[in-house]
């Protein structure tokens, strides 16, 4: 065969099948944010609870009412839009939720530290990445950032929605920074995935139980407000605990558990079914 019939070959073969995975694109959802998302949600559940930790229990429209304080609050301390925000709060508390929706909704993105974590790593996460303050439970605490100057609003898509750094087991930890846009799509796309037989609703109540400077952690969060159900907090000591979370996810009520492998079988124990699903 010459090389001008081998040539004519090739441009008369057929073109490859395309994936059908490759062909989604006309379904997905139109591109939003996280803060478009709690609103659109909290519009169409105002009085259903959003967020219970056992002492505060806000409806969506109490949460809204809140971060909106909230926002007028950072916006008063110079916290603008594209700054960066340190979380560094006591976890299962529904104040920590609350900040970090007021952070996000302020369209400065959050910086998130385990408060019990060592001071060492909270200076170098912190400085790393150039937080202008660090939300605490006493307050706001001046970072080393500068601000941007930019006024306190809601995100665009392509603003940074959260900066989580790795463990820093294998070396430096380094900040992975999700966008707006890309944290919405993947709460939308979600929403198309799990339970679809039995969508997770109002009067669902969904689990928080692990930390926020875990990125998985945003898939509880937006599991629950994605669908206007409503997020239970626990504290870090009981998920570390094991044994004791099962009694607790009984007591709160509990409906949704998307978590870690490890504690898989914990939601899953006889104890626990029908009352808690996986998603």
């Amino acid at each position: 065969m010459t090389a001008s019939s081998r040539g004519r070959e090739e441009r008369n073969a057929p073109e490859p099948e395309i994936p059908a995975q490759y062909l989604l694109s006309s379904s997905a959802p139109e591109p939003r944010t996280l803060i478009d998302i709690l609103h659109a949600t909290a519009a169409l559940y105002p009085d259903a609870p959003a967020l219970d930790d056992g002492a505060v229990q806000l409806t969506y429209a109490e949460l809204i009412s809140d971060i909106e304080e909230s926002v007028e609050w950072l916006a008063a301390r110079g916290i603008g839009r594209g700054d960066r925000i340190g979380i560094r709060m006591p976890s299962g508390s529904y104040a920590l939720y609350v900040a970090i929706l007021s952070t996000l909704a302020a369209g400065a993105a959050y910086v998130p530290v385990d408060a019990d974590d060592p001071e060492e790593r909270a200076g170098l996460v912190f400085g790393e990445a150039d937080v202008v303050g660090v939300i605490t439970e006493r307050g706001l605490v001046r970072g080393s950032g500068a601000s941007r100057g930019w006024r306190a609003g809601p995100p665009v898509g392509q603003d940074d929605a959260w900066i989580i750094f790795t463990s820093g087991s294998t070396g430096t930890p380094k900040g992975v920074a999700v966008t707006h846009h890309s944290a919405a799509a993947f709460v939308d796309a979600e929403a198309q995935m799990f339970l679809q037989d039995n969508p997770i609703g109002p009067g669902d109540r969904v689990l928080a139980g692990l930390s926020v400077a875990f990125d998985a952690s945003c898939e509880e969060m937006w599991l629950a407000w994605r669908h206007g159900a409503c997020l239970v907090p626990a504290p870090r000591s009981l998920v570390r605990s094991g044994m004791d979370l099962g009694p607790w996810l009984v007591s709160r009520d509990v409906t949704v558990v998307s978590t870690v492998p490890t504690l898989a079988p914990v939601a899953s124990s006889p104890a626990l079914v029908p009352a808690v699903r996986p998603p």
